[in-house]
């Protein structure tokens, strides 16, 4: 895994465009995998089942896939898919769905359309950095808690949990470069620091 620039998560982004009497609703969502991904297109597609069509991309860091949905080839879900590769997003899908409003487009019609609204939707979207982190416990008596916070004040570090029943016992996740006297790494993950992002 490396360390990868995509969007906020816990939050869909949304943008809406309306061209010639065609409504284009945009979706932008944070995931994880490919099923992730496919479950929120799916949620799409339910929510809005009286649309004429869904279109969506989605980036991972190992793939991607793309769908027209019945719109002429290219002029979908390709551009879509351009649009998070112009941008050097991953594990983003993006789903735009379209009203129909009785006129045609034309193929370059759509393409501007189907880009627009990817586009606009990624602009109302909060963009991190993903930094390749550890996973980590660590034990400390009482009185070395407040100093353990101190020393990770302005780290690349996220508290997840703490348990104070024998002491203080606290989850949280490192970026791998941040080293931390005594922890115990548990596993490896992909995590955003919010309150650090413009500190390398």
């Amino acid at each position: 895994m490396e360390n990868f620039l995509s969007i906020i998560q816990e939050k869909v982004f949304t943008s809406e465009i309306l061209i010639n009497k065609s409504r284009f609703l945009g979706f932008a969502k944070f995931v994880e995998n490919a099923e992730h991904a496919e479950e929120f297109i799916q949620e799409i597609r339910k929510k809005y089942s009286d649309a004429r069509h869904v279109c969506f991309a989605y980036r991972l860091l190992n793939t991607s896939k793309a769908s027209d949905d019945g719109e002429p080839s290219g002029t979908a879900g390709r551009p879509i898919l351009q649009v998070l590769e112009k941008q050097n997003l991953y594990n983003v899908v993006l789903v735009v769905v379209r009203y129909f409003g009785g006129i045609k487009l034309g193929a370059g019609g759509l393409l501007r359309a189907y880009t627009g609204t990817a586009t606009s939707c990624l602009e109302n979207s909060q963009k991190i950095m993903y930094y390749r982190s550890n996973i980590c416990k660590i034990k400390l008596d009482y009185n070395k808690y407040q100093p353990f916070l101190k020393q990770i004040e302005n780290r690349f570090v996220v508290i997840t949990n703490t348990n104070f029943e024998n002491g203080a016992e606290i989850d949280f996740i490192a970026r791998e470069d941040e080293e931390i006297d005594n922890a115990q790494i548990l596993g490896k993950t992909m995590c955003c620091f919010p309150n650090m992002s413009n500190k390398g």
